[in-house]
């Protein structure tokens, strides 16, 4: 009798170590799926920030651009209102709708022809996982643009 419990005394040991695996790599794929979210979402935010800058450079002062008094492309003054309605406008029409809570946080002229964009969006690790509970508070992503009006 004896004998025999010791050659089943290992009983179960291989499930506590399956299950102990299984845990492992669903919390390896639910970081790696967090990650990734907030990667997708700073290349959304670039890309954001590029089409604002874009629509920002636009806004040039039409009036002495036709009239032929710019005659340079220096000329070409862009004015921060102008280009800070044409960004809010940019909003409105086409809507931000795959990035909820983006900011503006800086509009700026560069230079007489150049606009820089600069938003910002705070994203939230998903599902909770205790890995990522630094992050509980969330990853602020800042992204900014630059275009040149010609």
């Amino acid at each position: 009798m004896n004998r025999r419990r010791r050659l089943h005394s290992d009983d179960g040991t291989i499930g506590i170590l399956t299950l102990g695996f299984t845990v492992l790599a669903l919390m390896l794929i639910l970081v790696v799926s967090s990650a990734s979210a907030v990667h997708l979402t700073r290349l959304r935010l670039t890309h954001l920030a590029d089409e604002l800058a874009e629509d920002a450079a636009d806004a040039v002062d039409a009036t002495r651009y036709f009239d032929g008094s710019g005659t340079s492309p220096a000329s070409l003054d862009l004015a921060t209102a102008a280009m800070t309605s044409a960004v809010q406008r940019h909003a409105a029409e086409r809507g931000v709708d795959h990035l909820e809570g983006v900011q503006l946080v800086s509009v700026e002229a560069v230079d007489a022809s150049t606009a820089r964009i600069t938003i910002e969006v705070t994203v939230y690790p998903l599902f909770g996982v205790e890995a990522l509970l630094p992050f509980a508070d969330g990853i602020t992503l800042q992204a900014t643009g630059q275009a040149r009006s010609f």
